[in-house]
């Protein structure tokens, strides 16, 4: 038992690093997947939009958008992140969504 304790910390130590790598691998894609969808350049999706976006981060197998897409619950998906109301979903919004 005191040989497996040492084991299972070294390999979370090594996999901390690792994760926190893919996590930032992942956000820079979302971020790029996000100006790829903002087909107009103006920092905010339109439900069109969102939906381009959702499905690219899709193919990356990033977050829920698998989900969402397998479902076709782009609507309530874009209800949800759009806090504000306004009909669109900025960075902010998404980065709201993603710490809940």
């Amino acid at each position: 038992m005191k040989t497996s304790i040492p084991i299972v910390v070294s390999a979370l130590l090594v996999a901390t690093p690792l994760l926190a790598n893919e996590e930032a691998d992942d956000q820079a894609k979302a971020r790029e997947n996000f100006q790829q969808a903002d087909s107009d350049s103006d920092g905010r999706l339109t439900p069109a939009e969102f939906r381009n976006f959702i499905d690219a981060n899709a193919e990356d197998g990033l977050g829920r958008a698998g989900m969402v897409r397998r479902f076709g619950a782009y609507g309530t998906a874009f209800e949800r992140v759009d806090k504000n109301e306004d009909g669109v979903v900025t960075a902010l919004e998404l980065a709201a969504a993603r710490r809940n």
